[in-house]
């Protein structure tokens, strides 16, 4: 009995000092100290916490249903597009620019409708989110467009528009036109060339 008691206690003692079997965790001295993450970086001013691009372009009534039937995920979750928030009205308020692109594997790759899986996009779209519902300010549609903010004189909006010949690699279209846009106030116009 006395021995029963004395492995007993000894089980007990050594659980509460912390004698670890083979395999286990052995913890000595002080805990590391743990830097907290880094803050995320600031947005510009103006820019909504978060916008729902999707839902945005499913609720544009002027995109019809042949391009809102691409707004569906691809095979891994993620929707196919290039959203980015910039101010294009000079207000301090950014708007959103969103580029539709296409899934790997997509149906239209496939069938040589659409030239590479993530080159330019099929459409592209500008909106202004500080109405209810958000205002379009551009639509552009058809393959090979890419919408990218343009700072060089000022909030501009760059309309890339690429041709892929057969041979083209996804790097390099044989053919590429550049179309400037500028907010005069109202809406956004070409800038003349």
């Amino acid at each position: 009995m006395r021995r029963a008691l004395a492995l007993l206690c000894g089980l007990v003692l050594c659980g509460a000092a912390g004698c670890a079997t083979a395999g286990g965790v052995e913890v000595e001295g002080r805990a590391g100290q743990v830097s907290p993450p880094p803050t995320p970086p600031t947005l510009p001013s103006g820019t909504p916490v978060s916008a729902d691009a999707i839902g945005v372009l499913r609720a544009d009534p002027l995109i019809g249903a042949k391009i809102k039937s691409t707004l569906v995920p691809c095979e891994g979750g993620y929707y196919p597009i290039d959203d980015r928030y910039v101010d294009l009205t000079g207000d301090g308020e950014s708007e959103l620019v969103v580029t539709l692109l296409n899934c790997p594997g997509d149906e239209r790759l496939k069938a040589g409708l659409a030239p590479y899986a993530f080159g330019p996009g099929h459409a592209g779209y500008a909106y202004n989110l500080a109405t209810e519902p958000p205002t379009r300010l551009l639509g552009v549609e058809g393959g090979g467009i890419d919408l990218v903010p343009y700072t060089g004189a000022g909030n501009d909006l760059a309309v890339i528009r690429s041709a892929y010949a057969v041979r083209d690699d996804p790097c390099c279209p044989s053919d590429q036109t550049f179309t400037l846009y500028r907010w005069n106030g109202a809406m956004l116009v070409e800038v003349p060339k």
